[in-house]
């Protein structure tokens, strides 16, 4: 307690205009010194003078003026040292403190002072501390003359009484010179130490400010090349990209191909069917890769949903059945209790075919290519992918995630198809490793975290979910109003921004969920959103759009949900977001957060 009374008081001290570390502290001192002596003198002097039983005599007169002087420098001084003139200050107050000294030994003589040395003592070390060393032998000068004026006045004194030895009167002037020589040498000899190690402080300040300029200049120079060495390197990228892209379209077609190639082999309409599926797949995965290419330098969400591995790497599987060669045996096993991920679904098409790629080049015309699915500790996902190629050494094998790093020779691989992978796996709280033997072949294995799922008769029971449904296209509005009634949802439609926001008002009280498009009309993107969350402050929000402006993703309490989407996909996001923001009621966690985890 008693620290935190003292603290704004130490705070007021300290704070002294344009003073360096060293005269601040110098002048915290001399205030405490200054209020000290300024309120103790005026307390001192009426109890002296009750004291008294005869009325003041000259001397105590000369006193009292002297003191008053002293007190008047003291708070004169306080105010000095208030506006950061220190020296100043001291100069005034060790002037009134020498010239009370003076008129007190002219008055007195020397030897009736000489049992009261506390002033004398004090313009030394003042003037040592804070005027410096020479000023410190200037006042050891002025306090010899002014013992020897003492001096005279006690012999003058002594020869006007007659006294047999007068010059007895100036005995005390030697001891008192010796002794306050020693007091001065001593205290010159800690300035002067004290000086030095404050210079010295000094000196190393400005060299590490030096050192400091020359480390900024340095980063700086640093950060120029490296953004000069990152401009040169985004330039070679985007050539790079180009192959790429190219490399990926080609497997694409690839797999198109082989899908056209089936109305040669066969006029049976569901063997057509299943090819023109497979073409429609090829042409989203397609999709897929331009959206990465439009991302080029910047991070888009993904379309997350809950895939069931079982049924996905079954459509897969016919994906890389035109692929690969027909003598190269592939299979697919998943486990019972493994089989569900959150993911964006054309992304994973994307990853396994990318990792398909790379092992159809390192493998024989007659190799395998396994895909096994189990689970892992810690809720997690295992997908391994197993070729029984070529292999690789070990300094490829550190080496190939990395993005643009490829053994094949030119216009054969861009070096990206597995970087991606990488990058894939890990939006996705994913982690990814290779394990590699030469002549053997590869394994990557892939570990994603666990989605489980409501039990589907739990899933009946659940309540009606009010959903406000906003889309100025009325004929998907209407195709969207049917799917989610279908599923439970008790649904409230609005055309455009402003029926919405009435329906809102109207609503706030029993609304569970908003469904919204994001663009209506000429209302702005992120400000619609602003508006709708005013009127539903703990609603949550799921934005289906095809565009979403970078402040949509700072909103708090918002999912969202790319066009174009299936009906399907827009009932699986609306429960999800649905069951988080039931989470959030019981847990307390954020809507956006639950919306999103996995």
């Amino acid at each position: 307690m008693t620290t935190d009374i003292l603290r704004p008081v130490v705070t007021w001290l300290r704070d002294i205009p344009g003073s360096d570390d060293t005269a601040r502290g110098n002048g915290v001192g001399l205030q405490l010194l200054l209020i000290m002596i300024g309120t103790t003198l005026p307390l001192i002097w009426p109890y002296r003078i009750a004291a008294l039983t005869n009325p003041l005599t000259p001397a105590d007169w000369t006193d009292l003026c002297t003191d008053t002087l002293v007190v008047l420098s003291a708070w004169i001084g306080v105010t000095k040292v208030r506006q950061g003139a220190i020296q100043v200050a001291t100069r005034l107050f060790v002037a009134s403190m020498l010239l009370s000294l003076g008129i007190g030994y002219v008055e007195r003589g020397l030897m009736s002072s000489m049992l009261d040395q506390t002033y004398v003592v004090l313009p030394i070390v003042l003037g040592g501390l804070i005027l410096g060393r020479r000023a410190l032998w200037q006042l050891y000068g002025l306090l010899i003359a002014l013992f020897a004026a003492g001096a005279a006045t006690d012999v003058l004194r002594l020869t006007a009484r007659g006294a047999s030895h007068p010059l007895m009167g100036a005995v005390n002037v030697l001891p008192l010179a010796l002794s306050y020589l020693a007091i001065t040498l001593v205290i010159d000899q800690c300035v002067s130490t004290l000086r030095g190690s404050v210079l010295a402080a000094e000196q190393r300040g400005r060299r590490l400010a030096e050192i400091n300029r020359v480390l900024e200049d340095e980063v700086a120079a640093h950060r120029k090349s490296r953004e000069q060495l990152i401009h040169a390197q985004k330039v070679e990228a985007v050539g790079r990209l180009a192959g790429g892209v190219a490399h990926d379209f080609n497997n694409i077609l690839s797999v198109i191909e082989g899908y056209a190639e089936a109305r040669e082999e066969s006029d049976d309409p569901a063997v057509l069917r299943s090819a023109l599926y497979g073409v429609a797949a090829a042409a989203r995965r397609g999709g897929a890769v331009s959206r990465k290419l439009l991302s080029f330098g910047r991070r888009d969400i993904a379309r997350l949903e809950v895939i069931d591995l079982r049924r996905a790497l079954r459509d897969v599987k016919h994906v890389l059945r035109q692929l690969f060669s027909h003598a190269v045996t592939l299979t697919v096993d998943v486990a019972a209790d493994a089989r569900h991920i959150r993911f964006d679904p054309e992304q994973l098409e994307l990853m396994i075919l990318n990792i398909a790629a790379n092992a159809r080049d390192a493998m024989p015309p007659d190799g395998r290519f396994d895909i096994r699915v189990s689970a892992a500790p810690g809720g997690r996902v295992r997908l391994a992918f197993r070729d029984n190629g070529q292999g690789m050494p070990e300094h490829v094998r550190r080496e190939v995630f990395e993005p643009f790093f490829t053994t094949k020779p030119p216009h054969a691989g861009s070096g990206l198809g597995l970087a991606v992978v990488r990058d894939l796996v890990r939006d996705h709280d994913g982690a990814i490793d290779v394990h590699s033997v030469e002549g053997e072949g590869t394994t990557i294995v892939i570990e994603l975290p666990a989605v489980s799922l409501p039990d589907r008769d739990e899933a009946r029971l659940a309540p009606l979910i009010h959903t406000l449904l906003i889309e100025d296209e009325d004929v998907l509005r209407e195709m969207w109003r049917k799917r989610l009634e279908a599923e439970g949802f008790l649904v409230v439609e609005a055309g455009d921004g402003a029926q919405a926001l009435r329906l809102a008002a109207e609503l706030a009280h029993t609304l569970n969920l908003v469904i919204t498009d994001l663009r209506l009309g000429d209302n702005d993107p992120v400000s619609w959103i602003d508006e709708l969350r005013a009127v539903l402050p703990e609603i949550p929000v799921l934005v289906v759009s095809s565009h979403f402006p970078p402040g949509i993703h700072r909103t708090g309490g918002v999912a969202i949900l790319h066009k174009p989407c299936s009906p399907d996909m827009l009932v699986s996001e609306a429960m999800r977001l649905f069951d988080a923001a039931q989470r959030t009621a019981s847990h307390g966690e954020d809507v956006t957060a639950a919306a999103y985890r996995v």
